[in-house]
């Protein structure tokens, strides 16, 4: 069986939307189902046993995106998990994020009290954040590594000599929309925390995350690490979500995590280069650091007509964003540019 044969809804549709709902493939689909058959024969030992797995699930967790098992904690979501993190911070402390940043990360860091330093999204975003800095006293950096609405990542090596000239300077990351398209190794990147959400690039479902701190978050943090874990879990966690994310982390590395990871690639890659060659030039088309989404400037009637053709896709704000992942592939990509060549025909 082909990695594409596992994803059912691919027989009906060229799926471009994973950066708004990943995939549910057959493999997670039987596993949960047999899971929860442990919920309804065996009651109270389904939370027992739960449980005594969680700190193997924080070690698959760990495992995967390369951080310190006792400072990566599952959470049900991105939108709680970020909260956790940003209630740890000091109240007052100036804070820099991208006004038109995914809406939970920006409503999270409204709520709280915070002095607020905003900026811009452009191509030349790692310059913007620098003069920020340069011109004010900012506590924390808080970011998605990639944008939701165009695919901007942020640069690693940029951020890097950030931590170095800024020692002081804490850097949160939202992962949701990167973690699961490309290698990614926490204790030796720029990130003090970041925060992911499972069910769009890694395929895992609703209902599961993760949070990931390093050492010198805790120190910086009102918060320590055992304070943290009480909040986090506070109450019951989200069991089935939990078994479902090490399933399919466990899943990308049985089918050649690497590989997986090329062909995405690859894929974006291609897709943004045929867009350019039909005069549909995708946003940062010239930046070097990108993603697996690819976004050009929205019509809803575009949008619309692509649907009917069962290619599915995203409006995000002022661009009709394309996501691919794996099971993507290039006969889809051809059909797509197909449809756009005609459109600019007409």
């Amino acid at each position: 069986m082909t990695l594409q044969n596992d994803f059912p809804a691919l027989k009906s549709c060229s799926y471009f939307n994973t950066a708004y709902v990943g995939l549910m493939s057959q493999s997670l689909y039987q596993f949960r189902t047999e899971f929860e058959q442990n919920y309804l024969n065996d009651g109270d030992q389904y939370k027992i046993n739960a449980y005594k797995q969680l700190d193997e699930t924080h070690a698959t967790i760990a495992q995967f995106i390369g951080s310190n098992e006792q400072h990566t904690f599952f959470v049900s979501n991105f939108s709680v998990g970020i909260r956790y993190v940003l209630d740890g911070l000091k109240k007052g402390s100036n804070i820099l994020y991208v006004n038109e940043d995914y809406h939970s990360l920006v409503d999270a860091i409204n709520e709280r009290d915070f002095n607020f330093f905003q900026l811009t999204i452009a191509e030349d975003l790692e310059q913007r954040i620098e003069n920020a800095l340069a011109n004010q006293s900012i506590d924390a950096l808080i970011i998605s590594i990639v944008q939701y609405t165009n695919g901007l990542k942020i640069d690693f090596d940029f951020l890097q000599n950030l931590r170095d000239k800024y020692p002081q300077l804490l850097i949160v990351g939202d992962a949701t929309q990167f973690i699961g398209t490309d290698y990614f190794n926490f204790n030796d990147s720029p990130f003090d925390a970041v925060v992911c959400s499972g069910y769009k690039w890694l395929l895992a479902g609703f209902g599961n995350g993760f949070v990931a701190l390093s050492d010198r978050f805790f120190e910086m943090a009102t918060i320590n690490r055992d304070d943290f874990y009480q909040r986090v879990f506070a109450g019951h966690f989200n069991i089935l979500g939990a078994a479902s994310l090490v399933f399919a982390m466990n899943y990308l590395i049985s089918n050649d995590y690497k590989q997986l990871v090329e062909r995405n690639k690859m894929l974006a890659a291609t897709l943004k280069k045929e867009l350019h060659l039909v005069g549909n030039t995708p946003e940062f088309y010239e930046r070097s650091q990108h993603s697996s989404i690819v976004s050009i400037p929205a019509s809803e009637e575009l949008h619309n007509r692509l649907e009917d053709s069962n290619i599915r896709t995203a409006i995000r704000g002022k661009y009709l964003r394309f996501s691919l992942h794996f099971y993507n592939s290039i006969e889809e990509i051809e059909q797509l540019v197909n449809i756009l060549k005609k459109e600019a025909q007409q």
